[in-house]
């Protein structure tokens, strides 16, 4: 006679940031997602505020000629980032679709993220602290990213979770 464990039938892996919502995808599951873009955009959009507000200060006492050029490159430079962005996150998360990797994979290199995390933040706080006037458009860059995540019906671990779920 098996154990109690092993003869329920296997249910949905947990997630990252979905948890096991992302089986049904009720209410649940669209407010775990929603809040979460929603609170990366506003803590992103809060810090492209701030360097865009210290840049326009850094060049408001240029000449008008030079300031008007320096707000222009800005402006086409934070456009770009943003649509970089978008483009690079759809392109990641058609490639991690078409992996599918499994729910352990996901958990693994969520957790590998989040340890290299601590070192490389401490590796750019000088370089980024020295040029937090010009940061707009890495600002816009993250923005197109939440963005085109928060477009997605379906993220990628899902897509991995549903086809192991559906293999067992």
């Amino acid at each position: 006679m098996g154990s109690r464990v092993s003869s329920e039938g296997a249910g949905p892996a947990k997630l990252p940031i979905v948890g096991t919502t992302w089986y049904r995808r009720g209410p649940s599951y669209w407010l775990r997602r929603t809040s979460f873009v929603v609170f990366l955009l506003i803590v992103t959009g809060l810090m492209f505020g701030v360097t865009l507000n210290m840049f326009l200060s850094t060049v408001g006492g240029l000449s008008d000629g030079w300031r008007h050029i320096s707000y222009t490159l800005q402006a086409v430079a934070s456009t770009g980032a943003a649509g970089w962005g978008w483009a690079y996150y759809r392109r990641k998360a058609r490639e991690a679709k078409a992996r599918a990797a499994s729910p352990a994979e996901t958990w693994r290199s969520h957790d590998s993220a989040q340890r290299r995390a601590p070192g490389l933040a401490s590796a750019g706080r000088l370089p980024a602290l020295l040029l937090l006037p010009f940061m707009a458009p890495v600002f816009a860059w993250v923005l197109g990213m939440l963005l085109a995540m928060a477009s997605l019906r379906e993220l990628p671990s899902e897509a991995g979770a549903r086809k192991a779920l559906n293999q067992a």
